[in-house]
């Protein structure tokens, strides 16, 4: 706009308050478009302080805010401008945002009211005498100085419009009966760092909070790492939550964070821990809005708190053996939803050739609930049947030389199984060096 041009200085120019306010609006121009070329969205509350004790009264008002409003007016309350009268909040307001407004500046328009009756309605400013003084002689008498206040007010969501640069600063829940004033806690005000009034400080330490505390219990049941699925699952895991609790410390304990990157840094999370879920993909979230915040970061925030929450379930759970000598080995399994719903695989490694495995140690092992185990050994009874498997099941960390056999989970020693929990297993024949696993394999 040609309003925006520069002043051309020249000796013998005869000077008028035209000059002085067009080399304003050139420098006001200026430092708008670099703030904007270096952020696109370098607007919005820096502080924003409501007086909670008007919530009683049927008002909101404010006690501290200082930002930028959208049209790149600066804005300081109440050190630098005076605060707006409190907004009265009437019944038919529910759902509506109370905005901060400041006038916009307008060519070929009066911008200053001067108190005598005549300003314009949405004059931009409002003229007020100061007394200073010279600072290159502080001796001499203050002069009076006519300098322009902003001119801001609380305006409700239906009487704001273009001539107003906004700010949105609370919603309206309800006004109760007695006159009290309920707002949207969830409402987050457009701004330029992530603790100006607390929701997404506060989400931040939350969230890191999670990371610390999943990473945590990730490292102290890990131990030596094999090379199962579920190991590895939980080892990039481990290390996905290494990588990111780095910065999400910075996010939840650093000031100045702005929303913009706090949000696509959720993004990346919420997409990487989505390869943890069973949909495996992440769902598509809204786009960035910096005037809509709580919309773009109320799902994108429920679904980590979800993910970081979630316990990974094992698809392949040990079951420790336990040597009672003479061949027998007993196992308590707990968990009733295993016996009734997963696999059972015996992981076998012997010195003996592999083959020789797969062939002599299911007629050798004999299976059964710890209370028929002897009954199923002195009298030649079958026990639960073994079944070679041609691979290891995927699920298990893999071991060289080891041969698997599948429980059968079919017949009457099952159920009894499945009602106490307590296996036992009787290996007779020679297999030197042998050694056992139980593991139980959830079905996918």
């Amino acid at each position: 706009m040609t309003a925006h041009h520069r002043v051309i200085w020249s000796q013998g120019m005869f000077l008028r308050p035209h000059h002085f306010q067009q080399e304003s609006r050139f420098v006001e121009s200026l430092v708008d478009a670099r703030a904007r070329a270096a952020h696109p969205y370098a607007w919005g509350f820096g502080e924003l302080v409501l007086d909670e004790a008007q919530f009683a009264l049927g008002r909101v008002a404010l006690v501290r805010a200082r930002g930028v409003l959208p049209d790149g007016t600066p804005f300081s309350m109440p050190d630098v401008d005076a605060l707006p009268s409190p907004f009265e909040v009437s019944p038919d307001l529910l759902g509506e945002v109370v905005f901060l407004a400041a006038p916009r500046a307008r060519s070929g328009a009066t911008e200053v009211d001067f108190g005598d009756g005549r300003g314009d309605a949405v004059a931009r400013y409002n003229v007020i005498d100061l007394d200073l003084r010279d600072h290159t002689n502080a001796a001499d008498d203050p002069e009076p100085v006519q300098t322009g206040a902003l001119r801001l007010q609380l305006l409700r969501q239906r009487d704001a419009n273009d001539s107003h640069a906004l700010l949105g600063v609370a919603r309206i829940v309800e006004r109760r009966g007695d006159g009290q004033v309920v707002l949207d806690r969830g409402y987050v005000a457009a701004q330029t760092r992530i603790e100006a009034s607390g929701q997404l400080s506060a989400t931040a330490a939350l969230l890191h909070g999670l990371i610390q505390q999943r990473a945590r219990a990730l490292a102290a049941g890990m131990g030596q790492l094999g090379h199962g699925v579920s190991e590895v699952a939980d080892f990039l895991m481990l290390q996905l939550l290494n990588r990111t609790e780095p910065r999400w410390r910075q996010f939840a304990g650093a000031p100045s964070v702005h929303p913009w990157p706090f949000f696509l840094a959720c993004l990346e999370l919420a997409g990487e821990l989505a390869t943890f879920s069973s949909t495996r993909l992440p769902p598509e979230y809204p786009l960035y809005q910096h005037d809509d915040l709580q919309r773009c970061f109320a799902p994108v925030v429920q679904d980590l708190r979800e993910l970081l929450s979630t316990v990974i379930q094992r698809h392949a759970v040990p079951i420790e053996l336990v040597d009672r000598s003479h061949g027998v080995r007993t196992a308590v399994i707990a968990d009733t939803e295993l016996l009734r719903s997963a696999g059972f695989v015996l992981a076998v490694r012997s010195q003996l050739p592999m083959e020789q495995v797969r062939q002599r140690f299911p007629s050798q092992c004999k299976l059964g609930p710890v209370d028929r185990i002897k009954e199923l050994v002195n009298l030649q009874l079958p026990g639960i049947a073994l079944r070679s498997l041609p691979v290891a099941p995927r699920q298990l960390p893999y071991h060289a030389g080891s041969h698997y056999f599948e429980l059968d989970r079919q017949g009457e020693l099952w159920k009894q199984l499945e009602r106490n929990g307590s296996l036992a297993l009787f290996v007779t024949g020679d297999f030197p060096g042998l050694e056992l696993e139980l593991w139980a394999v959830r079905q996918p």
